[in-house]
């Protein structure tokens, strides 16, 4: 987004927002899907930010959705049942009747334990539903089953008239080396034959999260994103085990998206530090690696009045009553002023839900999605939270 932009944003806009610039959203996904077309569908994780299901809709061909909650957003959305693989490791009786109501059986089901096989084949008797099924392998954690219950569930899978078995399911993490990827796609390409080999049945789909990585702070090296997906792709060449891949992302599609445009509020100069209130804070701006904010992400500074003297370093400090509201220490800035902006960027994916939003009651920020043909548009208002963080009267 260009500084241009962001400084209208300023001027016209409450603070603290979050500005999701859907043009660079496209732009990142055309990308994603222009490389792995013939080999991959693209899947966007919608954990990494709820807010982009509808403008995601015209792009991605999937959704991954961990929860009744996010099932329920997209199905006000509008988002087509046939487009959503439903995960998530806490899959209740109560919830999956309710998804397969609306689904009508749509869609894709994911199994990570033997008690989510229990409950979708009663749902589905109980219904009278039949769905598709990915049995979810562990990678060491408490997502998925290991190699000795993932081959007990298939057997049942295979045997239950109301599911039909598509293939696997396996993500072990975020912000992954190349060398990585191509080690757990190795695997997953032998334990696919060894299922063939030993049950005779066929795991014709892979939904797989590479964990594609992002650069979030100043100093560290960028991975160029289309040098990513290239050597996903020429990874993906080599797995031919599976008819059908799906490729789920959701930091590496929505992270450079983002912006977070917070105001100064005071500054003050004490035992030779210089400190920036702002109105936002840890609470709402959250970066995967950020610790005691001893990492400076990337940011854009604007002021009014554009000032020329050397920069300084800055701790800056949110709007919380706790010593770890701390976004970033020796942010080299020029003086900072009451009512300067400071636009963080690379925030698209979790910040905007992953933050400590209702600690000391302050407000959820705005949020707004910018278009190059279109300008900026309010999609949620500030929101008071105190009316979540007392009892009833």
């Amino acid at each position: 987004m260009e500084y241009s932009v962001m400084k209208a944003a300023w001027k016209e806009h409450a603070t603290p927002s979050y500005v999701f610039d859907l043009d660079k959203l496209k732009e990142r996904m055309v990308l994603a899907q222009s490389i792995l077309k013939d080999r991959a569908t693209v899947c966007y994780a919608m954990k990494a930010n709820p807010f982009l299901v509808g403008a995601m809709d015209a792009y991605t061909e999937k959704y991954e959705v961990c929860s009744p909650g996010e099932y329920e957003i997209c199905h006000r959305q509008g988002i087509a049942p046939s487009k959503i693989v439903v995960s998530g490791v806490n899959k209740t009786f109560a919830s999956m009747q309710r998804i397969m109501e609306l689904s009508k059986g749509e869609g894709i089901f994911t199994i990570e334990s033997e008690e989510h096989f229990r409950i979708l084949s009663e749902v589905c008797k109980l219904q009278e539903t039949q769905i598709k099924v990915l049995i979810r392998l562990s990678s060491g954690n408490q997502f998925g089953m290991d190699k000795e219950c993932f081959e007990k569930v298939l057997l049942q899978v295979v045997a239950d008239a109301n599911m039909t078995l598509e293939g696997i399911h396996y993500y072990s993490g975020t912000q992954k080396k190349p060398k990585k990827v191509e080690k757990e796609l190795a695997l997953l390409q032998e334990y696919a034959v060894h299922i063939k080999e030993t049950y005779g049945v066929t795991l014709k789909e892979l939904e797989y999260g590479p964990g594609l990585s992002v650069t979030y702070f100043q100093g560290e090296t960028s991975l160029d994103a289309e040098e990513q997906v290239k050597d996903l792709k020429e990874q993906l060449d080599k797995v031919t085990e599976f008819e059908n891949i799906t490729i789920e992302m959701g930091r590496f599609l929505a992270s450079d998206c983002g912006y977070y445009m917070t105001r100064v509020m005071d500054v003050k100069h004490s035992n030779g530090v210089n400190y920036a209130i702002v109105d936002g804070g840890i609470h709402q701006l959250n970066y995967y690696g950020q610790m005691m904010g001893m990492k400076v992400p990337w940011m854009v500074y604007i002021s009014e009045n554009e000032k020329e003297e050397d920069v300084l370093p800055w701790t800056i400090c949110g709007s919380l009553c706790t010593v770890n509201d701390v976004i970033t220490k020796g942010a080299m800035l020029p003086s900072l002023s009451k009512g300067d902006c400071i636009v963080f960027e690379t925030c698209g994916a979790y910040s905007v839900t992953e933050g400590m939003a209702l600690f000391l009651s302050r407000e959820l920020p705005q949020i707004m999605f910018y278009e190059k043909e279109n300008g900026f548009t309010v999609v949620r208002e500030l929101i008071a939270t105190n009316i979540f963080n007392t009892t009833r009267r």
